[in-house]
């Protein structure tokens, strides 16, 4: 939950408390009067933000009788933390949990259009109290908080762990039993679709790891999913008793302006149009570089921009893989389609098409994008082998073209200029 979602939700609370309102999505659920709490899982929908778009999750603790409503939630963040680019980029972003009154937290959801579900738990007296605690003693200073892990630890899992730990391991046992066919990456890219650029990027920085099956227990990292699996799932209570997790759900804020699409988009389509369409640009100022000089300076240019950017990316990625906590980012092949030979070609390359470039500049940028298109086509024969498939051929059709493209013309443009160097 970032500062925009706070001062919102401080908004929502001062209006609630000067109007006395109190929304009908809200109105208290009935408990008898042996078991005041009553406890429930909020679910918020999407945001348009990118990191908006995994959603957000909470556990909502009403006691009836002492008109207690809190929201809890294990994702606060702040981009003003000291370092928080650091952190983020290295795996170790700090994040910490927090209570809320519940009824300015949906207001405030409600105020930036994201849609937001209350699903009831069906749990014993004991088990409510228990859960209480968990929750109230993970409050504390010395424990709220924690290092924030995409996949593995974040908002939603921390909610899916606190309702295993009431029940004794019986949600990740019935979880586990269920069948699965989706990866991290698989959910990732889903739910980024609206973000075309942003996705490529995830898919680009995810290594081998990520493309792993994940079961239904994994899959709760996102809160959609855990909203949907507690939905129907049954348990064995710590009493010894059998039945439904959820008593009953509603939705508290209808609003479908950013639901989460169902399947993942396939970006091989995109990649390949727009990696051979640099390519072809690519082909046609090689054809008439030999003739002009804008030509052969625009393709400099474009050729050094290129393998700029590709370059740039690839070291980021590669920082990520082996210099950051972050696993799913480790043993990627896609360094191979931006490796550091790229960074020096955005030098060198505009240096070599000159008239009067060096020969051993020539010889370099030569050697430097022959470098790339090997590299690159050694990535697509990698995949007959098991052992290094990678779900990456969006990022092959986006990349591979273009590196054979340009080094196919550099050593056709500066034929010239090495076969004077050899005389």
């Amino acid at each position: 939950m970032n500062r925009s979602i706070v001062k919102l939700l401080t908004i929502s609370m001062a209006l609630i408390l000067a109007t006395g309102l109190r929304p009908s999505v809200m109105t208290a659920q009935q408990a008898s009067p042996s078991d005041s709490l009553v406890i429930s899982v909020l679910t918020m929908g999407p945001g348009d933000e990118v990191f908006e778009r995994f959603g957000h999750i909470a556990i909502r603790v009403h006691d009836i009788t002492t008109g207690v409503d809190s929201a809890y939630n294990w994702g606060m963040f702040d981009f003003a933390q000291p370092h928080f680019l650091q952190r983020f980029l290295t795996g170790d972003t700090r994040y910490w949990m927090q209570g809320f009154p519940s009824l300015p937290l949906v207001a405030a959801y409600q105020q930036n259009g994201r849609a937001v579900w209350e699903q009831t738990l069906a749990l014993t007296a004991a088990e409510k109290v228990t859960l209480k605690r968990h929750i109230e003693t993970n409050a504390l200073e010395a424990n709220k908080y924690y290092r924030y892990d995409y996949y593995r630890d974040n908002c939603s899992t921390r909610v899916r762990d606190a309702l295993d730990v009431v029940l004794h391991g019986e949600l990740k046992r019935t979880a586990n039993s269920k069948d699965n066919d989706v990866s991290y990456r698989s959910e990732t890219l889903r739910l980024a679709v609206t973000y075309p650029i942003t996705n490529v990027a995830m898919d680009f920085v995810l290594g081998r790891p990520a493309d792993a099956t994940i079961s239904a227990w994994d899959e709760m990292f996102i809160p959609m999913r855990l909203r949907d699996l507690i939905r129907g799932v049954w348990v064995r209570h710590t009493d010894g008793t059998r039945g439904r997790l959820v008593m009953s759900e509603r939705v508290l804020v209808a609003d479908e302006r950013y639901a989460d699409a169902e399947n993942r988009t396939d970006l091989k389509p995109m990649a390949l149009i727009v990696g051979m369409s640099f390519t072809a640009l690519i082909l046609v100022l090689g054809f008439f570089a030999g003739r002009f000089g804008a030509a052969r300076m625009a393709f400099g240019v474009v050729g050094a921009a290129w393998h700029g950017v590709v370059g740039l990316a690839g070291m980021l990625g590669l920082y990520a893989g082996l210099f950051t906590r972050h696993v799913f980012m480790g043993q990627n092949i896609n360094w191979l389609l931006a490796t550091p030979a790229s960074l020096a070609l955005l030098v060198l390359l505009p240096m070599a098409l000159r008239k009067t470039a060096k020969p051993r500049v020539v010889s370099a940028a030569r050697g430097l994008a022959a470098i790339t298109a090997g590299a690159a086509i050694f990535t697509v024969l990698l995949r007959a082998f098991p052992a290094f498939t990678q779900d990456n051929l969006p990022i092959i059709a986006l990349l591979l073209p273009g590196h054979v493209a340009v080094a196919a013309v550099l050593w056709r443009v500066t034929r010239e200029n090495k076969n004077r160097s050899d005389n």
